[in-house]
């Protein structure tokens, strides 16, 4: 009995925590060239969190840690092939848990999420989404590996549309090609789509992979017109697609509608000039007469 009201004092202390103290990443995209260093910011609120995380979710993969600190002695601790680089560092400043990586290389193209704990309680935040360029390339890494289908369509708010995406690997095996969404707007800043058992259908022929995935986008709205890049992940390469623009209908027929008073006033117009000419020839005729 006793083991039981500790655990629920613990448990309800914690849920407390829980609603008291968050983290929060300020970027969902960034994008940056080999070489160059970023800084992924992470900042927390509330006193009680005692240990904060890093965690590296490259395309197609399971996350892994990359580092923890406790709060209270500021000690830092990084794992793996984060261990001993001097390249990954924090900034564990009072109420930062930031990320700066330097030195960027293309292996560092992944979403990294900040994460914190307290007794029972798991926090991850929202993600950022890091995607590394060759400096030479840049918006060059569009692939004719990569196809897009269609190039554009105009969709209706609250209807539905499928996106495809075809990968013609070379040898890279099917089971090594990953495949996500980038959507790039004028109103908004970049942003990666995940799409719950949006699987790839694959088939080897004469031991050269060809995959295709869909990306289907319900009840769509104003907000989701912009252009849709499919990202691919093949046996470590990073290869973007040549992008399928989405249009609102809505958008469409309210830049139509300046046109369509501009065409009504010119009617409007002509058949006033012609009424006044009609007019002004019978006068001129009962003035003959």
């Amino acid at each position: 009995m006793l083991l039981y009201e500790c655990l629920w004092i613990n448990q309800n202390t914690a849920n407390k925590t829980y609603q008291s103290s968050s983290v929060h990443q300020e970027s969902s995209f960034i994008s940056a060239n080999v070489g160059k260093r970023i800084i992924l910011r992470c900042c927390y609120e509330g006193h009680m969190i005692a240990m904060f995380y890093w965690y590296k979710q490259t395309l197609g993969q399971k996350p892994k840690i990359i580092s923890t600190f406790y709060k209270y002695d500021k000690n830092v601790t990084f794992y793996g092939e984060h261990q001993n680089n001097p390249c990954f560092t924090l900034d564990t400043e009072i109420g930062n848990n930031h990320l700066i990586i330097s030195d960027l290389h293309i292996s560092d193209s992944a979403t990294y999420f900040c994460a914190s704990s307290f007794s029972i309680i798991f926090e991850f935040a929202e993600g950022v989404t890091v995607i590394v360029w060759f400096p030479f390339q840049g918006a060059k890494m569009i692939s004719d590996s990569v196809v897009q289908q269609p190039e554009s369509q105009s969709v209706q708010s609250g209807d539905s549309v499928t996106l495809s995406c075809s990968v013609h690997s070379g040898q890279c095996p099917a089971e090594h090609i990953s495949v996500m969404w980038l959507k790039n707007s004028d109103h908004s800043a970049p942003e990666m789509i995940y799409s719950p058992g949006n699987e790839n259908t694959c088939q080897t022929v004469s031991g050269v992979a060809s995959c295709v995935n869909n990306l289907l986008i319900r009840n769509f709205s104003d907000d989701g017109a912009g252009i849709y890049h499919c990202v691919v992940t093949s046996c470590g390469q990073i290869l973007f697609g040549n992008g399928t623009k989405l249009i609102s209908d809505y958008g469409m027929e309210f830049r139509a509608v300046p046109n369509t008073i501009f065409l009504v006033l010119i009617i409007f117009l002509s058949l006033a000039f012609l009424l006044c000419f009609m007019c002004w020839t019978k006068c001129c005729d009962c003035t003959g007469n």
